[in-house]
């Protein structure tokens, strides 16, 4: 769990970093060239691993690395161009309850009753906050929290597989494998969607560049898929409940970002329900071990 909850305090972070980004390159620009560097350096790991993967795991992995990376990514930094670096991070805090919602419908994971009425509170939470709008220093916008949304809903999905496929072929292959062709099916997505593909170089948008490339791709979801060999896909799913926490901090503090006090509260609802799931879900658990 410690590997988990350390790629999430990256990714808590990989907003702030990519509002330093947008002043020098597009978002599906700077998506494609996080991924890049990502398979830049599982590269030498590649040349062990690409070979040990049975031919028939290959479609599969190809379809979860679109998802994961170029689907939820794309879907992210776009609609972090349209809104605040808190309100995009608030979205990604209702990815526990997505992954518990998913499961219910399309994985035969029945979700409990107050699952349902924790998504309920914090849906309405997110509500507060797109109505609520922000301050000076940010804006919250209805369009780019839905795209975050959808996002999250892409990541639900492919939880399961991918964990699936961890056990199968081994946490390393999996993410050498699937982070190397993640920057090849993500380059005609990302020439097609770029409003510009002009580049104003600058050192706080390289940095910020490699950071996400380094950090929030390659080590995180090192550590994430790590992460998987020991820990249900639930507690996974409600682990991420942690990660607006520290972004919304970092975009307050960073950024200069302010919230309406209505939205403030919505951002607060969001992450408190979906932590009450979460707590919730682990006393179910010891309860059924006791019995």
């Amino acid at each position: 769990m410690l590997y988990q909850i350390l790629a999430l305090l990256i990714w808590g972070s990989s907003f702030i970093a990519a509002k330093y980004s947008y002043e020098m390159l597009d978002p599906t620009l700077m998506v494609e060239a996080r991924l890049l560097i990502a398979a830049l350096m599982v590269l030498p790991s590649c040349r062990r691993h690409l070979g040990r993967i049975p031919r028939s795991e290959w479609k599969p992995l190809l379809w979860i690395s679109f998802v994961n990376y170029v689907v939820v990514l794309m879907l992210q930094f776009i609609g972090l161009k349209y809104t605040s670096a808190a309100s995009a991070v608030t979205m990604v805090g209702l990815e526990p309850l997505l992954v518990v919602f998913v499961g219910h419908f399309f994985f035969n994971d029945k979700a409990k009753l107050y699952h349902w009425i924790c998504g309920a509170v914090a849906f309405a939470g997110v509500g507060m906050m797109v109505m609520g709008g922000a301050e000076e220093g940010g804006t919250i916008d209805w369009f780019g929290c839905l795209l975050i949304l959808l996002a999250g809903l892409g990541f639900a999905g492919v939880i399961r597989p991918s964990r699936q496929m961890v056990a199968r072929i081994g946490a390393p292959a999996f993410t050498a494998a699937s982070m190397a062709v993640a920057a090849v099916l993500c380059l005609p997505f990302s020439l097609v969607l770029a409003d510009s593909y002009q580049i104003n170089w600058s050192w706080g948008g390289t940095l910020s560049i490699l950071y996400m490339g380094i950090g929030c791709s390659w080590l995180a979801y090192l550590l994430w898929n790590k992460g998987m060999n020991t820990v249900p896909a639930n507690v996974s799913g409600l682990l991420i409940s942690l990660e607006p926490v520290i972004g919304v901090i970092m975009a307050v503090l960073i950024l200069g970002e302010h919230l309406s006090a209505m939205s403030a509260m919505g951002i607060t609802v969001v992450i408190v329900s979906t932590f009450v799931a979460g707590m919730l879900a682990r006393v179910s658990n010891k309860h059924k071990k006791a019995v």
